[in-house]
Protein backbone atom coordinates (compact mmCIF):
# COMPACT_ATOMS: atom_id res chain seq x y z
CA UNK A 1 0.00 0.00 0.00
CA UNK A 2 2.48 2.29 0.86
CA UNK A 3 4.67 1.93 -2.61
CA UNK A 4 1.05 2.33 -4.46
CA UNK A 5 0.85 5.84 -2.42
CA UNK A 6 4.57 6.69 -3.62
CA UNK A 7 4.37 5.81 -7.22
CA UNK A 8 0.32 7.86 -7.20
CA UNK A 9 2.39 10.74 -5.47
CA UNK A 10 5.02 10.54 -7.89
CA UNK A 11 2.40 10.24 -11.09
CA UNK A 12 0.35 13.42 -9.46
CA UNK A 13 3.48 15.66 -9.33
CA UNK A 14 4.70 14.64 -12.94
CA UNK A 15 1.46 15.50 -14.33
CA UNK A 16 1.27 19.21 -12.03
CA UNK A 17 4.29 19.91 -14.02
CA UNK A 18 3.36 19.20 -17.24
CA UNK A 19 -0.05 21.21 -16.64
CA UNK A 20 2.17 23.80 -15.29
CA UNK A 21 3.39 24.23 -19.03
CA UNK A 22 0.46 24.18 -20.64
CA UNK A 23 -1.03 26.92 -18.61
CA UNK A 24 1.93 29.50 -19.71
CA UNK A 25 0.75 32.87 -20.63
CA UNK A 26 1.05 33.58 -24.49
CA UNK A 27 3.51 36.69 -25.72
CA UNK A 28 4.01 38.67 -28.75
CA UNK A 29 7.11 40.57 -29.77
CA UNK A 30 6.43 44.08 -31.73
CA UNK A 31 10.16 45.86 -32.91
CA UNK A 32 10.33 49.83 -33.64
CA UNK A 33 13.82 51.30 -34.77
CA UNK A 34 15.22 53.24 -37.50
CA UNK A 35 16.41 50.18 -38.82
CA UNK A 36 14.93 47.65 -41.98
CA UNK A 37 11.99 45.92 -41.47
CA UNK A 38 14.46 42.99 -42.48
CA UNK A 39 16.21 43.54 -39.03
CA UNK A 40 13.13 44.28 -36.98
CA UNK A 41 11.39 41.09 -38.13
CA UNK A 42 14.88 39.20 -37.04
CA UNK A 43 15.18 40.61 -34.01
CA UNK A 44 11.32 39.73 -33.08
CA UNK A 45 11.75 36.21 -34.23
CA UNK A 46 15.06 35.76 -32.08
CA UNK A 47 13.88 37.68 -28.98
CA UNK A 48 10.03 36.01 -29.37
CA UNK A 49 12.43 32.28 -28.78
CA UNK A 50 14.40 33.50 -25.95
CA UNK A 51 11.54 34.52 -23.87
CA UNK A 52 9.79 31.04 -25.31
CA UNK A 53 12.83 29.04 -24.18
CA UNK A 54 13.20 30.95 -20.39
CA UNK A 55 10.04 28.66 -20.03
CA UNK A 56 7.80 31.35 -18.83
CA UNK A 57 5.64 32.04 -21.63
CA UNK A 58 4.23 30.81 -24.93
CA UNK A 59 4.37 32.41 -28.92
CA UNK A 60 1.32 33.23 -29.91
CA UNK A 61 -0.28 31.20 -33.16
CA UNK A 62 -1.45 34.51 -35.33
CA UNK A 63 1.62 36.42 -34.29
CA UNK A 64 1.57 37.84 -37.62
CA UNK A 65 -1.83 39.08 -37.60
CA UNK A 66 -1.47 40.88 -34.58
CA UNK A 67 1.66 43.01 -35.46
CA UNK A 68 0.05 43.71 -38.98
CA UNK A 69 -2.77 45.18 -37.16
CA UNK A 70 -0.33 47.45 -34.64
CA UNK A 71 1.36 48.58 -38.17
CA UNK A 72 -1.95 49.33 -39.67
CA UNK A 73 -3.09 51.74 -36.87
CA UNK A 74 -0.31 53.08 -36.12
CA UNK A 75 -0.61 53.20 -32.42
CA UNK A 76 1.80 55.73 -31.51
CA UNK A 77 1.85 58.97 -29.83
CA UNK A 78 3.38 62.47 -31.32
CA UNK A 79 6.63 61.28 -29.90
CA UNK A 80 6.65 58.21 -31.32
CA UNK A 81 7.04 56.14 -28.66
CA UNK A 82 4.28 53.13 -28.51
CA UNK A 83 1.02 53.91 -26.46
CA UNK A 84 0.90 51.26 -24.00
CA UNK A 85 -2.38 51.53 -23.40
CA UNK A 86 -3.84 50.96 -26.91
CA UNK A 87 -1.12 48.09 -27.08
CA UNK A 88 -2.96 46.28 -24.43
CA UNK A 89 -6.68 46.96 -25.47
CA UNK A 90 -5.14 45.92 -29.09
CA UNK A 91 -3.71 42.51 -27.09
CA UNK A 92 -6.54 41.41 -25.67
CA UNK A 93 -8.49 41.43 -29.20
CA UNK A 94 -6.06 38.63 -29.91
CA UNK A 95 -5.91 36.79 -26.54
CA UNK A 96 -2.27 38.09 -25.61
CA UNK A 97 -1.56 38.24 -22.14
CA UNK A 98 2.00 40.22 -22.69
CA UNK A 99 3.19 42.55 -25.35
CA UNK A 100 7.16 42.76 -25.63
CA UNK A 101 8.15 45.85 -27.29
CA UNK A 102 12.09 46.07 -28.42
CA UNK A 103 13.21 49.24 -29.75
CA UNK A 104 16.37 49.94 -31.51
CA UNK A 105 18.39 53.09 -30.76
CA UNK A 106 21.80 53.68 -32.76
CA UNK A 107 24.07 55.44 -30.27
CA UNK A 108 28.04 56.41 -30.78
CA UNK A 109 28.43 53.58 -33.65
CA UNK A 110 26.72 50.94 -31.58
CA UNK A 111 22.81 49.73 -31.02
CA UNK A 112 20.66 50.32 -27.94
CA UNK A 113 18.58 47.26 -27.79
CA UNK A 114 16.21 47.91 -24.89
CA UNK A 115 12.38 45.89 -24.50
CA UNK A 116 9.53 45.94 -21.92
CA UNK A 117 6.96 43.91 -21.54
CA UNK A 118 3.47 44.87 -20.73
CA UNK A 119 0.39 43.11 -18.97
CA UNK A 120 -2.41 43.79 -21.24
CA UNK A 121 -5.30 43.41 -18.64
CA UNK A 122 -3.27 46.32 -16.58
CA UNK A 123 -1.06 47.86 -19.40
CA UNK A 124 1.70 47.40 -16.45
CA UNK A 125 5.27 47.18 -17.26
CA UNK A 126 6.18 43.98 -15.85
CA UNK A 127 9.40 43.81 -17.16
CA UNK A 128 12.51 46.02 -18.75
CA UNK A 129 15.78 45.64 -19.93
CA UNK A 130 18.26 46.62 -22.23
CA UNK A 131 22.12 46.19 -24.05
CA UNK A 132 24.39 47.62 -26.05
CA UNK A 133 25.97 45.58 -29.51
CA UNK A 134 27.67 46.69 -32.93
CA UNK A 135 24.65 44.29 -34.62
CA UNK A 136 26.94 43.51 -37.58
CA UNK A 137 26.13 40.03 -37.69
CA UNK A 138 23.42 37.90 -36.63
CA UNK A 139 25.21 36.21 -33.78
CA UNK A 140 25.50 39.82 -32.67
CA UNK A 141 21.46 40.11 -33.00
CA UNK A 142 21.05 36.75 -31.19
CA UNK A 143 23.72 37.42 -28.57
CA UNK A 144 22.12 40.87 -27.32
CA UNK A 145 18.50 39.17 -27.27
CA UNK A 146 19.15 36.42 -25.09
CA UNK A 147 21.33 39.34 -22.93
CA UNK A 148 18.21 41.47 -22.71
CA UNK A 149 16.07 38.69 -21.90
CA UNK A 150 18.26 37.50 -18.70
CA UNK A 151 18.39 41.41 -17.29
CA UNK A 152 14.92 41.61 -17.47
CA UNK A 153 14.47 38.58 -15.72
CA UNK A 154 17.40 39.35 -13.03
CA UNK A 155 19.74 36.41 -14.07
CA UNK A 156 22.61 38.94 -15.88
CA UNK A 157 23.62 42.42 -14.09
CA UNK A 158 22.00 45.33 -15.93
CA UNK A 159 25.26 47.27 -15.54
CA UNK A 160 28.30 44.84 -15.61
CA UNK A 161 31.15 45.94 -13.92
CA UNK A 162 34.44 46.78 -15.19
CA UNK A 163 36.50 43.82 -15.99
CA UNK A 164 33.58 41.50 -16.04
CA UNK A 165 32.27 39.31 -19.09
CA UNK A 166 28.60 39.15 -18.85
CA UNK A 167 29.05 36.05 -21.19
CA UNK A 168 30.86 34.04 -18.80
CA UNK A 169 27.91 34.42 -15.71
CA UNK A 170 24.91 32.01 -16.78
CA UNK A 171 24.07 29.09 -15.90
CA UNK A 172 26.55 27.42 -14.18
CA UNK A 173 26.10 26.60 -10.39
CA UNK A 174 27.59 24.99 -7.62
CA UNK A 175 25.82 23.56 -4.35
CA UNK A 176 26.45 21.50 -1.03
CA UNK A 177 23.54 19.80 0.75
CA UNK A 178 21.76 16.76 2.58
CA UNK A 179 20.39 13.40 1.21
CA UNK A 180 17.76 10.71 1.94
CA UNK A 181 18.17 7.38 0.03
CA UNK A 182 16.07 4.28 0.18
CA UNK A 183 15.80 0.68 -1.34
CA UNK A 184 12.82 -0.81 -0.73
CA UNK A 185 13.07 -4.57 -1.91
CA UNK A 186 16.88 -5.07 -3.51
CA UNK A 187 17.91 -8.78 -2.15
CA UNK A 188 18.46 -12.16 -3.79
CA UNK A 189 15.77 -14.47 -4.56
CA UNK A 190 13.44 -15.17 -1.23
CA UNK A 191 15.14 -12.29 1.10
CA UNK A 192 14.83 -8.72 1.03
CA UNK A 193 17.33 -6.34 1.62
CA UNK A 194 15.71 -3.30 2.60
CA UNK A 195 18.06 0.10 3.02
CA UNK A 196 17.87 3.41 4.23
CA UNK A 197 20.53 5.82 4.97
CA UNK A 198 21.22 9.70 4.78
CA UNK A 199 24.22 11.80 3.87
CA UNK A 200 25.94 14.90 1.82
CA UNK A 201 26.76 15.75 -1.28
CA UNK A 202 27.60 18.19 -3.26
CA UNK A 203 26.24 19.28 -7.24
CA UNK A 204 27.82 21.15 -10.23
CA UNK A 205 25.19 22.12 -12.17
CA UNK A 206 25.04 23.50 -16.07
CA UNK A 207 21.93 24.32 -18.24
CA UNK A 208 21.88 20.35 -19.70
CA UNK A 209 22.96 18.56 -16.71
CA UNK A 210 23.89 17.93 -13.54
CA UNK A 211 26.82 15.95 -12.05
CA UNK A 212 26.58 15.30 -7.93
CA UNK A 213 29.32 13.32 -5.63
CA UNK A 214 27.48 11.54 -2.09
CA UNK A 215 28.51 9.89 0.87
CA UNK A 216 25.62 7.99 2.27
CA UNK A 217 25.98 5.91 5.12
CA UNK A 218 22.48 3.61 7.00
CA UNK A 219 21.43 -0.09 6.86
CA UNK A 220 17.85 -2.34 6.94
CA UNK A 221 17.01 -5.27 8.54
CA UNK A 222 16.30 -8.07 6.13
CA UNK A 223 13.31 -10.01 5.77
CA UNK A 224 14.33 -13.33 6.42
CA UNK A 225 12.72 -15.69 8.68
CA UNK A 226 15.42 -17.80 9.85
CA UNK A 227 17.31 -15.29 11.46
CA UNK A 228 17.35 -11.38 12.75
CA UNK A 229 19.90 -10.45 10.37
CA UNK A 230 20.63 -6.22 9.79
CA UNK A 231 23.13 -4.86 7.21
CA UNK A 232 25.00 -1.46 7.31
CA UNK A 233 26.48 -0.05 4.53
CA UNK A 234 28.44 3.18 3.47
CA UNK A 235 28.25 4.39 -0.30
CA UNK A 236 30.22 7.01 -2.30
CA UNK A 237 27.82 8.52 -5.07
CA UNK A 238 28.58 9.57 -8.45
CA UNK A 239 25.85 10.86 -10.83
CA UNK A 240 25.22 12.04 -13.95
CA UNK A 241 22.17 13.50 -14.94
CA UNK A 242 20.57 15.32 -17.76
CA UNK A 243 17.83 18.37 -16.86
CA UNK A 244 15.77 20.20 -19.28
CA UNK A 245 13.67 22.40 -20.09
CA UNK A 246 13.31 25.00 -16.91
CA UNK A 247 9.85 25.85 -15.82
CA UNK A 248 9.49 29.06 -14.37
CA UNK A 249 6.76 28.62 -11.73
CA UNK A 250 7.02 31.90 -10.69
CA UNK A 251 8.58 35.34 -11.30
CA UNK A 252 8.82 36.78 -8.18
CA UNK A 253 10.28 35.29 -5.74
CA UNK A 254 11.32 33.38 -8.76
CA UNK A 255 10.98 29.65 -8.60
CA UNK A 256 12.00 26.92 -11.39
CA UNK A 257 10.74 23.43 -11.66
CA UNK A 258 13.22 21.29 -13.55
CA UNK A 259 12.91 17.54 -14.90
CA UNK A 260 16.01 14.84 -14.09
CA UNK A 261 16.92 11.40 -15.48
CA UNK A 262 20.27 9.77 -15.29
CA UNK A 263 22.80 7.74 -13.50
CA UNK A 264 24.16 7.35 -10.01
CA UNK A 265 26.69 4.51 -9.35
CA UNK A 266 27.00 3.57 -5.97
CA UNK A 267 30.81 2.37 -4.89
CA UNK A 268 30.69 0.62 -1.64
CA UNK A 269 33.53 2.18 1.01
CA UNK A 270 32.22 -0.16 4.71
CA UNK A 271 29.96 -2.76 5.36
CA UNK A 272 28.89 -4.94 8.61
CA UNK A 273 26.32 -7.99 8.78
CA UNK A 274 25.10 -8.22 12.13
CA UNK A 275 23.27 -11.58 12.07
CA UNK A 276 22.33 -14.34 15.29
CA UNK A 277 23.18 -17.15 13.01
CA UNK A 278 26.37 -17.52 10.68
CA UNK A 279 25.43 -16.15 6.94
CA UNK A 280 28.50 -15.19 4.84
CA UNK A 281 29.63 -11.72 5.05
CA UNK A 282 30.11 -10.00 2.04
CA UNK A 283 33.16 -8.55 0.64
CA UNK A 284 32.24 -4.23 0.68
CA UNK A 285 32.83 -3.84 -3.20
CA UNK A 286 30.11 -6.66 -3.91
CA UNK A 287 27.75 -4.33 -3.05
CA UNK A 288 28.47 -1.72 -5.32
CA UNK A 289 25.48 -1.62 -7.62
CA UNK A 290 24.14 1.32 -10.89
CA UNK A 291 20.80 3.46 -10.40
CA UNK A 292 19.18 4.80 -13.38
CA UNK A 293 16.73 7.78 -12.01
CA UNK A 294 14.26 10.02 -13.14
CA UNK A 295 12.78 12.85 -11.08
CA UNK A 296 12.41 16.31 -10.70
CA UNK A 297 13.97 19.40 -8.94
CA UNK A 298 13.10 22.91 -7.94
CA UNK A 299 15.14 25.93 -7.34
CA UNK A 300 13.87 28.97 -5.01
CA UNK A 301 15.71 31.96 -5.99
CA UNK A 302 16.67 33.79 -2.78
CA UNK A 303 18.15 36.19 -5.16
CA UNK A 304 19.84 36.02 -8.67
CA UNK A 305 22.27 34.35 -7.97
CA UNK A 306 21.78 32.22 -4.24
CA UNK A 307 19.03 29.76 -4.80
CA UNK A 308 17.77 26.96 -2.45
CA UNK A 309 17.25 23.22 -4.60
CA UNK A 310 14.96 20.17 -3.53
CA UNK A 311 15.38 17.16 -6.06
CA UNK A 312 12.90 14.38 -5.98
CA UNK A 313 14.10 10.80 -7.71
CA UNK A 314 12.94 7.51 -7.95
CA UNK A 315 14.92 5.13 -9.01
CA UNK A 316 15.83 0.99 -10.07
CA UNK A 317 19.13 -0.52 -9.80
CA UNK A 318 20.97 -3.78 -11.00
CA UNK A 319 21.93 -6.44 -9.02
CA UNK A 320 25.18 -6.55 -6.70
CA UNK A 321 27.44 -9.18 -6.84
CA UNK A 322 26.46 -10.37 -3.61
CA UNK A 323 22.92 -10.70 -4.40
CA UNK A 324 23.80 -13.10 -7.33
CA UNK A 325 22.27 -13.56 -10.54
CA UNK A 326 18.90 -14.35 -9.16
CA UNK A 327 18.88 -10.69 -7.47
CA UNK A 328 15.29 -9.09 -6.33
CA UNK A 329 14.93 -5.82 -8.23
CA UNK A 330 16.36 -2.52 -6.09
CA UNK A 331 14.39 0.10 -5.98
CA UNK A 332 13.72 3.24 -4.25
CA UNK A 333 13.40 6.91 -3.62
CA UNK A 334 16.09 9.65 -3.31
CA UNK A 335 15.60 13.26 -1.70
CA UNK A 336 17.57 15.82 -1.48
CA UNK A 337 18.07 19.54 -0.62
CA UNK A 338 20.88 21.97 -1.18
CA UNK A 339 21.96 25.55 -1.19
CA UNK A 340 23.71 26.98 -4.41
CA UNK A 341 25.45 29.61 -6.37
CA UNK A 342 25.43 30.37 -9.42
CA UNK A 343 28.51 31.84 -11.36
Amino acid sequence: MKKSALFLAILLFGLAAATLAQDLPRIAVYVTGNVSEDEKSALATIMLAALVNSGRYMGIERSESFLAKLDEEHIKQRSGAIDDNQISALGKQFGIKYVCIAAITPAFGSYQVSARIIDVETAQVAFIGEANSPLKTIDDLTRVSDEVVMIMFGEAPARPRLGDDPKKKIGISIGVGGLFSSDFGGGSSGVAMPYAGGGGYIYFDAKYGQITIAYTTGGGTWDYNAADVEMKRSFLCFGVYAKYPEITVTTSPQIKLFPLIGIDYEVAVASELITTVYIPPPETSELSALWGKVGVGLDFYLNTDVHIRSELMYGARTANTYEGNDARLGHGLTIRLAAGVRF
